[in-house]
């Protein structure tokens, strides 16, 4: 008896490990062309993209040939040299010849590789300071690209910093339309430490200090909000800013694309304030969650609490989908797990976290949503 009562957990456990893993093993893969456009690339590790390649490969999404994606090869770009703070080995543009036949455009990061980027060498640490500009921006030609991308039926997404500098204001306006959004020219980010000087960049505090006339003197956590080099709001958690200050939540009745993502997501990144187009459709809305301080001060500027996260627009052939934010760059080990349901199990146990977090708004929103988008893709 006593034997038997030890045996039943040691199944339960086999079973419980076994399962999901032979599941798993036993998913057919699917190829699809993915086009991926990343030009903030410094270093190897490919922060921009590499959260978006470790989920192709999580769900088993393989190139045309069978062959897994790779993200240090399988992206247009900039290419790292071989040794730390080299500059770009070589650089690949979006073409059109490239993306008529692709089953998805991903435009992930246009900002670019900078002089002062390369200085920390093995370090691999971006410069916070601005320096000249080695490669970097969305070209004309590229714009051209994605136009003829959508009228062969592709479908394409775009993130921040797409329509920011060092993108040209002609193609700014072109990649406007094709979006459904106006940028507004304001960007903001969360910062756990407003007075940590090697996460707080110098201009972003110059700024502050030119509009206001007094010196950048804030701790503690809090959200900056930047408009070109003219304009800077600091929004300090706990006086302007509740503790839990953006979020995202989905516009009812919800969209399937995200069905499965949550609400009340705190997002911790860098995102920009667009206002959606006539025609364009609003998914998800960014959140400021402030103070009756807060919120004053925002009306003072003219920004609402309230703007878009996640706008799709409608093409004649496809559609586009715009996010506000950074929100493939979550740092992510490369290596797959080999279970079914592990991003469910993910999804769960992040949701459980109460402060704005990477890999929460990474696993309980991004996650389920390109998921899906992916899911919803016609066979190529």
């Amino acid at each position: 008896m006593k034997k038997l009562l030890w045996t039943w957990p040691v199944i339960l456990v086999i079973l419980i490990v076994a399962v999901p893993w032979g599941c798993y093993r036993l998913r057919s893969p699917r190829p699809l062309d993915v086009v991926v456009l990343d030009k903030t690339v410094p270093f190897r590790n490919r922060l921009e993209h590499r959260s978006l390649f470790w989920l192709l490969n999580q769900l088993k999404i393989v190139r045309d040939d069978g062959a897994a994606y790779d993200r240090d090869r399988d992206y247009l770009g900039a290419f790292p040299g071989p040794v730390p703070g080299d500059p770009p080995q070589r650089t690949v543009d979006l073409a059109p010849e490239r993306v008529r036949g692709a089953d998805l455009l991903y435009l992930a990061d246009t900002y670019g590789v900078y002089e002062e980027d390369l200085v920390s060498g093995a370090e691999m640490k971006t410069a916070l300071e601005r320096s000249p500009r080695i490669y970097g921006g969305l070209q004309a030609g590229e714009v051209d690209a994605v136009e003829q991308a959508l009228d062969a039926g592709v479908p394409v997404v775009a993130e921040f910093n797409t329509l920011g500098s060092p993108t040209a204001d002609e193609s700014r306006r072109r990649m406007e339309q094709i979006l459904g959004v106006r940028w507004t020219r304001w960007i903001g980010r969360f910062f756990v430490e407003l007075s940590d000087e090697e996460e707080v960049p110098r201009w972003m505090r110059d700024n502050y200090e030119s509009e206001w006339g007094r010196p950048w003197r804030f701790s503690g956590p809090g959200y900056v909000l930047l408009q070109d080099d003219a304009h800077c709001e600091v929004l300090r958690v706990g006086k302007e800013s509740e503790r839990v200050g953006l979020t995202i939540d989905r516009v009812r009745p919800v969209d399937p694309l995200l069905a499965r993502a949550a609400d009340g997501v705190p997002y911790p990144y860098w995102f920009d304030v667009v206002e959606a187009g006539e025609g364009a459709d609003v998914l998800a809305w960014f959140h400021g969650r402030l103070t009756p301080q807060g919120s004053a001060r925002l009306a003072e500027r003219g920004l609402p609490q309230q703007f878009p996260a996640v706008v799709r627009n409608r093409h004649p052939r496809a559609a586009t989908h715009y996010f506000a934010g950074d929100f493939s760059d979550n740092p992510m080990a490369d290596a797959r797990v080999p279970f079914a349901g592990y991003l469910g199990f993910k999804r769960y146990l992040e949701s459980l976290k109460l402060s704005p977090s990477e890999s929460a708004f990474y696993w309980t929103f991004y996650v389920p949503m390109i998921d899906t988008l992916l899911s919803d893709l016609p066979p190529g």
